[in-house]
C-alpha cells in the first residue's frame, strides 16, 4: 500500500519524535543516576568523601593549629544545608534561616551549569586560601570566607545538600557546626595530647557558653555562682575538651 507524501512525513515525524523522547529519557534517568552515586549526600560513600576532603584540608592547615578538631558527619546539619538548596536560591541566606541549639550555622555554598563532585566544590572553596594570610585576613580585599569556613578549628560537624535547580544548575551547600572566628597556631595536638587522631583533635567540648568572657567569669566569679554555672556551661564544665570560640 501507498501512502501519501503528507502521511509519511508524519509516520517518519512520529518515528523521530518517540526516539528523541527515548533519548531524553535515557539521558535523564543517567542524570539522576549520576547525582544518586557521585553527589547525593545521602549516600554514605559520598558523605565520607566530604569528610575526608574537609579533614584533609584541615590538617594540612598553615600555619599549623594546635587546637583543630576532625570533622564527623552530621544528618542533622545536613538536614539544614538541604533545605536551603532545595529553595534553589544561589545566594547566601540569613543567619536566621540555619540554627541548630540556638546557635548559627555556618554555610558554604556552590553552583555550576556541569556536575562537580564534592572533592571539586571543597577544593574550590578551599582555593581562597591563595589570597588568605593569616591572621591579616584577606590579601587582595576578595572573599575568603569559604576557605576559612573549612578551615575554622571548632567546626567539628559538617553537613550537606544537594540538588539539580532550573536551567539545570547543580546546586550545593555545606552547613558547619559550630562556627568561629579564631584558631590557635601550634604544632598539631598540643591542646589534644591525649585525643589526638591524625593532628586533629577529637574531644569537642558539647556545650556552649553563652557569654564570650565565661572564661575570665570561671576564674574571677567561680562556677558555683549558679549564674555563671548556668550561662557558662562550657567554661565550667569541659576542662580539657576544646571549646569553640565565637
Amino acid at each position: 500500500m501507498n501512502f501519501p507524501s503528507t502521511a509519511v512525513n508524519e509516520v517518519g515525524k512520529n518515528k523521530q519524535t518517540k526516539k528523541t523522547k527515548q533519548i531524553t529519557a535515557l539521558e535523564s534517568l543517567q542524570v539522576e543516576l549520576a547525582f544518586v552515586i557521585y553527589i547525593c549526600p545521602q549516600n554514605a560513600t559520598v558523605q565520607a568523601e566530604i569528610v575526608d576532603v574537609h579533614n584533609a584540608f584541615r590538617r594540612a592547615v598553615q600555619p599549623s593549629a594546635s587546637d583543630m578538631l576532625i570533622m564527623s558527619y552530621s544528618d542533622e546539619v545536613a538536614a539544614s544545608a538541604q533545605a536551603w538548596v532545595d529553595q534553589c536560591i544561589l545566594a547566601h541566606g540569613a543567619p536566621s534561616t540555619r540554627l541548630l541549639n540556638g546557635y548559627h550555622l555556618g554555610e558554604n555554598l556552590f553552583y555550576s551549569s556541569s556536575l562537580k563532585s564534592w572533592t571539586d566544590v571543597i577544593g574550590a572553596w578551599h582555593s581562597e586560601v591563595e589570597r588568605y594570610n593569616y591572621p591579616i585576613g584577606s590579601t587582595n580585599g576578595k572573599s575568603i570566607g569559604h576557605y576559612t569556613q573549612v578551615i575554622w578549628n571548632s567546626s567539628y560537624k559538617v553537613g550537606c545538600g544537594a540538588t539539580l535547580c532550573p536551567d539545570n544548575i547543580y546546586y550545593y551547600g555545606c552547613h558547619y557546626y559550630r562556627p568561629t572566628v579564631a584558631l590557635f597556631t601550634g604544632p598539631p595536638c598540643e591542646s589534644c595530647p591525649n585525643n589526638c587522631v591524625d593532628k586533629l583533635c577529637n574531644n569537642p567540648c558539647p556545650y556552649i557558653d553563652h557569654y564570650i568572657n565565661c572564661p575570665i567569669l570561671k576564674n574571677t566569679t567561680g562556677c558555683s555562682n549558679e549564674l555563671v554555672k548556668a550561662w557558662c556551661p562550657a567554661s565550667c564544665t569541659c576542662t580539657t575538651e576544646i571549646i569553640p570560640i565565637g
